[in-house]
Parts: C-alpha cells; structure tokens; sequence
C-alpha cells in the first residue's frame, strides 16, 4: 500500500475497503475471530550492558525466579559475564536468566493506578515511554534484550506511528487493518535473531508505545484502530484483516511510489499475486499533499565518481523495471572506464529518496 496513495484516494471518498483492495490485487478485507486477543512481543530495545526502567504514577514490580521485588522507584537492570541478568531496586540487587517488570494499572497488576514506564535507551536511543504490557528482559548476543508483551489490538496498534492522525479516517483505517495483518502474520514463534515476534521500528512497524498513543493529536488514529476491530469488555472479539485465498497477507506498505507501485518480484525477485504494480498516481492529487510527489538531487561530479569508484563520469545509462524502478545504473568515465550499481547501491551512497528516478 502507497500511504499518500491511501490519503488521496480517501479524500476522493473511498472506503478502507476500497483502498486496501487496489493496493493489494485480488485480497479481500475480512473479519476474523482468531487471535484477536493475542499477545505479542515487540522488542524496544538491545545492544545495551544496561537499562533504567522507571515509573511513574504508581509502582512497579520486579520478578526475578520465585522472587517478587516492588519498589516506587527507578530500577537499574545490568548484564553480567555469566550470562544472566542483575536488577537493582534499591540497595539490593536481584539476578537470574531472565527478569520481568509489571506495573500496576495493567492487566498483569489490576489497580486504579494508571502507571506508565520509562525505559532508557528505548526509541533509537532517547527514552521511550510505556503504558500497556509487561517487559521480558534477558540477554541476547552478550546484550540485554528488552521486550514488552503487549495485547496485539488494544495495546499494540494504538502505539504505531505510521500515518500521521491528521489524515482523512478512511485512511487511517485503511494503515490500521494493514497494520494490524502485518502483525498477525507475525504471530507465532519467535524470531531467534531478536526473541520478538516485531521489532519497534521500521524493520517491521514504527511502535512509540504511549508517546504516540497519550499524544494530544492521536485521537483519530486511536478511533481508527477502535472502529477496526469488535470488542465485548476488555476482551477483543474480532477484527479486519487482510487475506488473499483465505490466507493473510504479507501487508507491506511504503510512503508511496509515484505513478505506479513496484512488484514483489521486481524488488524481492519473487513473485507474490497480491503485490503487483498497480497504479499509485492517488499519491500525487494535490488533496494527497505528498512533499515527495517529485523530487530532484543535483549530484556533484566527485560524488558521482566515488559512488562508482572512477576517477569521473561523464555519462550514465539506466535500466529500469516496467513501473519505473531502476535495476542499474551503468556509468562511463571519460576515458572510457565503466562502472554499475544497482539503483538501491546508488540510492544510498547519494542518498536518494528512492529507487525510482530518471537522470537528467
């Protein structure tokens, strides 16, 4: 799915449906019971000897083997040489394979508290900011490895931050069923390169938690997640999703692609029947305000030559794919030397905004 392609075919006055059933050829969007109140794992954070993790409005609780420690204040959580995990409350430190934090107001701890969770080093780096769950917190390549286990409908989708809550919310539906079938397409066992069945950002979705979901402007996209999905109580019932034969799809979806979107086969070199070129030119209605819709880069000579390793170029050839992806690019030096990149290599090393470009 194109996001800007959804916003404008949206104010043109087309449904959810509508828009997720163009960008992806031949799916169907349909309710379903199964798994609607799953839990599933997101990991916020590794890479990291240590995390501070602290509440605020209430308490949290650590449980570290047969041991529950509380504490009102922030806790300290270190990896250790021998391969497990040390939590300090207080004065006190607690170790073990694996330790996990419950805060109270939240389905693990049933209180009137409503207590959020800060955790350091979370969201690329800053502070990320947590209301829902629980965290699972063990070691993973000699690092921590920072989990929260969330309700997949209720906790998860209002926390992704992928389409701004301003938008049209046949929109906003539309990126909250496909939001939600990528997710379900991730259920299940873990991925072993990360013990999560979703990583936080854009490897898979751009989850913030309770940063994106408290937000003063999240109202819409909150509405959006709601109206998606069936709910009895606390309990989900059902929810819209994307299948194609019956199956869920793989609902993989990009800021938008210009005049027409680009094939699985043309970008993964394998063809799946749901993700063919289909025409994206809703990306570019003015009502789609898309600051992307046409762009240029003036490449400098020397960038040009260190991107393809001559000592200069005087001209490039490009080949592309039938809906304007560019496969290579073949640049000649003025003594005749040349040199080729594939048109993601060149993207990168001048820093394009995408593989779809001409040369002037």
């Amino acid at each position: 799915m194109s996001q800007y392609g959804a916003r404008g075919m949206a104010t043109a006055g087309k449904s959810s449906t509508q828009i997720l059933q163009h960008y992806y050829t031949g799916a169907k969007v349909t309710t379903m019971s199964k798994n609607a109140d799953a839990s599933l794992k997101v990991q916020l954070l590794t890479g990291k000897k240590s995390v501070t993790v602290t509440p605020r409005s209430g308490r949290l609780r650590v449980k570290v083997g047969s041991k529950t420690i509380e504490s009102g204040s922030k806790v300290t959580i270190e990896r250790t040489s021998s391969g497990s995990v040390k939590a300090t409350v207080g004065s006190k430190s607690y170790s073990g394979s694996k330790l996990t934090l419950e805060w109270q107001g939240t389905r693990y701890w049933k209180s009137s508290s409503a207590t959020t969770v800060s955790v350091s080093g979370a969201q690329n780096g800053a502070t990320g900011t947590y209301r829902h769950g629980r965290l699972e917190i063990g070691q993973l390549k000699s690092s921590l490895n920072v989990i929260n286990v969330v309700g997949l409908n209720k906790e998860y989708l209002p926390g992704i931050a992928e389409m701004p809550a301003s938008w049209q919310s046949e929109a906003l539906r539309a990126q909250a069923i496909a939001s939600r079938t990528y997710a379900y397409r991730n259920l299940g066992a873990v991925k072993p390169a990360c013990g999560c069945n979703v990583y936080d950002e854009v490897a898979s979705q751009r989850f913030l938690g309770w940063t994106h979901e408290n937000a003063g402007d999240s109202g819409p996209w909150r509405k959006a997640v709601a109206a998606t999905q069936t709910t009895s109580g606390s309990t989900v019932r059902s929810a819209r999703l994307i299948t194609y034969k019956g199956g869920l799809i793989d609902a993989v979806y990009s800021s938008s692609a210009g005049s027409k979107t680009h094939s699985a086969a043309e970008v993964w070199g394998s063809a799946v029947p749901y993700l063919v070129s289909v025409d994206d030119s809703p990306s570019k209605y003015a009502s789609a305000q898309n600051p992307n819709a046409s762009w240029s880069v003036t490449a400098k000579q020397s960038d040009m030559a260190r991107a393809f390793g001559l000592a200069d170029v005087r001209s490039v050839a490009v080949a592309k794919t039938g809906s304007g992806l560019v496969k290579t690019v073949k640049a000649t030096s003025v003594k005749g030397k040349t040199a080729s990149l594939t048109g993601d290599q060149l993207r990168t090393k001048l820093k394009l905004k995408s593989a779809s470009f001409s040369v002037a």
